[in-house]
């Protein structure tokens, strides 16, 4: 209950400085909730730029506060109807409804990347106060942009602990706070265009991202990755700009905002950044007629000065966090290394000097004709009526791939174009040209990297190609929506479009049904499925409450090939588990590699430790020179127990017949023993 108060009162921050924006400005309400959580991911990683994340947290509510006490002594002079909305109710109802959802269900996180980045990155961040690169430890990934890990932070703020749905909390109220820009332009009036409109916002995370009848949980709603915000961001940037009748300055603004918060979702985030700088950009210059006004500035030169600050914003964010990387972590950000070891504008040229060279490496023929391949055959959405591996070509076609999804796209484009007014055609022209170049490089710039980063057997198989395209997808589909949105508003006879749009939802809710059970998504999902987890966590929980703060753990999870080790260091954080070897098998045969000797160790000792085979004696060695206090185990088998069993006093015989998982390590080289510690048994 506390932790569903503490979110319910960040949300009303988030409520009250959009209701202020607003009411001061004449900001569209809903497109106001957009600017403020944008914002908020800015103003953050300001702050985190000089690791000064608490002073960031108190003057973001100190900011909530003067906008609760600015509307409170501006009431009489607000009409505090204009700022109720279809788009401003739907953000505040659903918003209230996920919150409340997601504190009675408690979802955990469950993918492998959250463990290794998504989830862990937030709870130091809220464990220590500190940003993620700036305190030790063995977080794996720590280069990544903070963006989307710093707007959790902002609703961590409140409260004692780190709370994992809070994560997804965030995340999602950042989503909706897009969907309620796509249709932001829709007034009262407009609620038969709102109702189909908010139905197909909320399902186009699915649409566009689930490509098989699942029969696992559907995570959506419940993930911490970056893939999908940074999508539906892309096009809430764009969203937010045609949602605005007047290019006022604080809509242009809000525009910059949203285009630099892209830029700091993931590092693909800043390829989209400047793609949707770009798509605005132009139609300020060529197509928006009404003034615009920057400073002293106007018309062209005010549009030009605007368009200059949509590029600054992106570039100042990704000068600004290589800066951090290159204090705080001693990295450069420009070089993204991989299979050639480039740099990432050496990575470009050199993708589009081979491109139009006639004498092509055989990696990178072979990488264009998969990525062509798989833009007709690879399965990545809903929008599937056939099967990809059927003879027949134009089933084949039908089965929810690339191609598939732009000509949905392109269609309500279409239908955008064919009930707007004449200069709504003329954007819509320009946008749909613009918007497919863009799709276009972003495709070709894909493929570069797996031409020059991944490894040949990566770049082969298309190593997560969905996850790296659907981005593209979710943003412009939501440009997409948000043309169809302003046409529909506009004209007045529309019934026939109407009526389209509301097929057009009711499809898809069918296509929803069809691969997606309510108890396979966040509608209704079993508990069963997080139940080994969280018995896992449990036990965890019961190991800690037995450690002290000064203790370090090494981890035995035989076979493992990674993600044991990553939940677990996620589970027990703020307590430091060693890398333990990175999984795997241990034995005497075992070899130290570079990657597997742990941090802290001395120069001399690091030399001797690579290549060191984990000898009984050399185990006893690592324990003491990592300065390893308990052992935890996952699984262990008879490898393990033939290997280093008589090191055990009780010859591990407490963990193998369930009645604990924990042992301490007590004296140090060839007099290092482990004695069972016990947890009052374990599940």
């Amino acid at each position: 209950m506390f932790d569903f108060i503490c979110v319910l009162v960040t949300f009303a921050v988030v409520l009250l400085m959009a209701a202020a924006i607003s009411a001061k400005t004449g900001l569209s309400a809903g497109t106001a909730p957009l600017f403020v959580m944008a914002g908020t991911m800015v103003f953050y990683t300001l702050f985190g730029f000089f690791d000064l994340l608490l002073a960031a947290g108190i003057a973001w509510f100190a900011l909530g506060a003067l906008a609760l006490v600015w509307l409170v002594r501006q009431r009489k002079n607000i009409n505090f109807s204009q700022l109720v909305t279809p788009s401003s109710v739907f953000f505040v109802a659903v918003g209230v409804v996920v919150i409340a959802y997601l504190a009675i269900r408690q979802p955990i996180p469950m993918e492998w990347d959250e463990f290794s980045f998504w989830s862990i990155a937030p709870k130091v961040v809220k464990t220590t106060g500190h940003m993620y690169t700036a305190v030790p430890g063995n977080l794996r990934v720590t280069t990544y942009v903070p963006g989307l890990i710093l707007l959790d932070q902002a609703f961590q703020f409140l409260g004692t602990g780190f709370v994992a749905w809070k994560v997804f909390a965030a995340y999602d109220l950042l989503m909706l706070a897009i969907f309620a820009a796509v249709f932001a332009m829709l007034e009262k009036k407009d609620w038969a265009i709102a109702a189909p409109m908010s139905v197909l916002c909320l399902l186009t995370p699915f649409l566009l991202t689930v490509y098989l009848r699942v029969i696992y949980v559907s995570t959506v709603y419940m993930s911490s990755y970056a893939d999908i915000p940074m999508g539906l961001l892309f096009g809430g940037a764009v969203a937010f700009y045609f949602a605005q009748q007047k290019k006022t300055p604080i809509a242009l603004v809000g525009a910059v905002l949203i285009v630099t918060a892209e830029s700091l979702t993931k590092d693909m985030g800043f390829a989209l950044a400047l793609i949707a700088a770009a798509l605005i950009g132009f139609d300020l210059l060529f197509v928006e007629k009404s003034e615009v006004v920057l400073f002293k500035l106007r018309s062209w030169w005010a549009k030009i000065g605007w368009c200059v600050l949509l590029v600054v914003g992106p570039f100042a964010a990704f000068f600004g966090w290589a800066k951090h990387m290159s204090v705080f972590l001693n990295v450069s950000r420009f070089e993204v290394g991989g299979a050639e070891e480039m740099g990432m504008v050496q990575l470009v040229f050199t993708g589009i000097i081979e491109l139009f060279s006639p004498n092509k490496s055989e990696k990178f023929v072979q990488v264009m004709d998969n990525m062509t391949r798989a833009f007709y055959a690879d399965s990545l959405s809903m929008f599937s009526l056939g099967s990809g591996q059927s003879s027949n070509l134009l089933l084949r076609l039908l089965n929810g791939s690339g191609l598939i999804v732009v000509c949905v796209i392109l269609t309500l484009l279409l239908i955008s174009f064919l009930c707007g007014d004449r200069r709504h055609k003329i954007r819509t022209a320009w946008f749909t040209l613009l918007s497919s170049l863009g799709f276009v490089a972003f495709y070709i710039f894909n493929a570069f990297m797996y031409v020059y980063v991944f490894k040949d057997f990566q770049a082969e198989a298309l190593v997560s190609y969905n996850r790296y395209i659907y981005p593209y997808y979710l943003g412009w589909f939501l440009m997409a929506l948000a043309l169809v949105a302003t046409a529909l508003k506009h004209t007045g006879p529309a019934n026939v479009a109407r009526l389209l749009l509301l097929l057009i939802a009711v499809g898809s809710i069918w296509r929803f049904t069809s691969f997606v059970r309510p108890q396979l998504c966040i509608i209704d999902y079993p508990d069963s499925y997080f139940s080994e987890m969280r018995r896992k966590s449990a036990n965890v929980a019961a190991a800690k409450a037995l450690m002290d703060e000064d203790d370090k753990v090494f981890f035995v999870s035989q076979g493992d090939d990674g993600m044991a080790w990553f939940v677990y260091y996620y589970e027990f954080y703020p307590v430091l588990t060693d890398y333990s070897l990175g999984g795997g098998t241990l034995s005497a045969d075992a070899q130290l590699t570079e990657l597997a000797v742990p941090n802290g160790l001395t120069e001399q000792q690091h030399k001797e430790y690579v290549g060191m085979k984990l000898t009984r004696e050399n185990f006893q060695r690592y324990l003491t020179d990592t300065g390893c206090t308990k052992l935890y185990f996952d699984k262990v088998d008879g490898i393990f127990e033939e290997n280093y069993g008589d090191l055990f006093t009780d010859g591990l015989a407490a963990v193998k017949n369930g009645e604990t998982n924990l042992y301490e390590v007590s004296g140090a080289g060839d007099a290092l023993r482990l004695s069972p510690v016990d947890m009052g048994g374990v599940r």
